[in-house]
């Protein structure tokens, strides 16, 4: 099982796109009332659930509005007969699954705090956060900004590595970091980004208080062994609090209860997998579980302030740090376009969103989205199978423009 660069995915999310919605966004603009009206959730809600009809093996959607719940639903199963004596679960919008990349966006929100607590900025070099015991000589020009927006040349330059970590652990991220990189390179997605980050959030948050939530707190020696749980830690107490959300974590693999993953047409008569993360890699660059209405409060706090400042949010959005990179109407016309190259028709203007993939040729599988849109309306999906058609984040794109007025 592995983690796939769901920017990737979502290029071909305008495949997924009939031609006529690309025509509807145009008509929008022209009229000038697509960014001034609010979609209706019902019909959001509607389109989800068709476009879903018989595509994956269950999903669940959660539909916020103006920082209030509006809609949950969902289809199919969270459990086959098959692994539950015969007895299938059906699927439900309060069901935690692993969110795979969607974590990112929690790492940024995480990373902007920190830095905020840290007297720091985005702009500050990363390495003197790094374990004092590691090569940092060819690491010494990246900052926070480059690990937050994927400027850092690090899929560049692993790609290049003869024989490049097979993980994203702390072992893993020595060797990454002691190889070096070329920063300020063109923008190219890639975990190791955000590992990093989550080793390097458990040292700010030692740094500025720790388990005592004061700066007084006696600092700890920040190791493999412990990090994931720091950083756990704060995220717990200074994201998920103000969202007013619980009992998060992450998913140990070898677990069997909770939501399974299953292969593309899988049946009743299939067998399915709790698919999560080990330890060491929980919480930077994937491992965060959570339902569909939990992401969907958290992104409804998110853009409420609640959790982050104005001004963090706003550079965040500017940025794409913590968002795919084709958020906002995407660079280049990404999604393709109809064929005479109205690129814009398919562009998604004031649409911030983050995907998730865990994939595998013909096995169990979950692809996540979590969706926000500038008329006040956020949007998450999450699948336990692969899909027969198109994206999970092409999913909710499509419904919202078509719930547009």
């Amino acid at each position: 099982m592995n983690l796939r660069r769901t920017a990737a995915t979502l290029a071909l999310a305008a495949a997924s796109l009939p031609l006529a919605l690309g025509n509807a966004s145009a008509a929008h603009a022209e009229e000038g009332v697509f960014a001034n009206t609010q979609a209706s959730v019902a019909e959001m809600r509607a389109s989800v659930a068709a476009q879903m009809q018989g595509k994956a093996f269950g999903w669940q959607l959660s539909i916020s509005q103006n920082g209030t719940l509006k809609a949950a639903d969902e289809g199919g199963f969270a459990v086959s007969a098959a692994d539950n004596n015969g007895v299938p679960v059906p699927m439900q919008a309060s069901m935690q699954m692993e969110l795979a990349s969607v974590t990112k966006n929690v790492t940024a929100v995480a990373t902007m705090k920190l830095l905020r607590r840290n007297g720091l900025t985005p702009e500050t070099l990363v390495w003197p956060y790094l374990p004092k015991t590691w090569d940092v000589s060819k690491f010494k020009q990246v900052k926070f900004r480059h690990l937050l927006t994927h400027t850092s040349g690090l899929n560049q330059a692993i790609t290049a590595m003869a024989n490049p970590p097979s993980n994203n652990g702390w072992n893993a991220m020595q060797t990454i970091v002691a190889n070096g990189t070329v920063v300020d390179s063109q923008r190219s997605y890639k975990n190791a980004n955000f590992a990093i980050l989550r080793i390097v959030n458990a040292e700010l948050w030692n740094r500025s208080g720790g388990k005592k939530y004061t700066n007084a707190a006696e600092e700890i020696t920040v190791n493999a062994a412990n990090h994931t749980s720091y950083v756990l830690e704060y995220v717990r107490e200074f994201v998920f609090k103000p969202a007013q959300i619980g009992g998060i974590g992450c998913i140990a693999p070898g677990t069997t209860t909770g939501v399974r993953s299953y292969a593309i047409n899988s049946t009743q008569a299939s067998k399915g997998k709790v698919l999560g993360t080990g330890t060491e890699e929980c919480a930077g660059a994937r491992g965060l579980a959570m339902s569909s209405a939990q992401l969907v409060q958290y992104l409804s706090k998110l853009r409420s302030g609640a959790i982050i400042s104005q001004a963090d949010l706003d550079w965040m959005d500017e940025q794409r740090a913590g968002w795919n990179e084709d958020s906002n109407g995407g660079d280049g016309g990404q999604y393709g376009g109809p064929a005479n190259g109205e690129a814009d028709n398919w562009r998604s203007p004031g649409a911030y969103w983050h995907g998730g993939d865990l994939i595998g040729d013909n096995q169990p599988q979950l692809h996540t989205c979590a969706m926000t849109f500038d008329d006040g309306t956020q949007a998450t999906l999450l699948v336990n199978s692969e899909m027969t058609s198109g994206t999970q984040c092409g999913v909710l794109l499509k419904a919202w423009y078509e719930a547009k007025p």
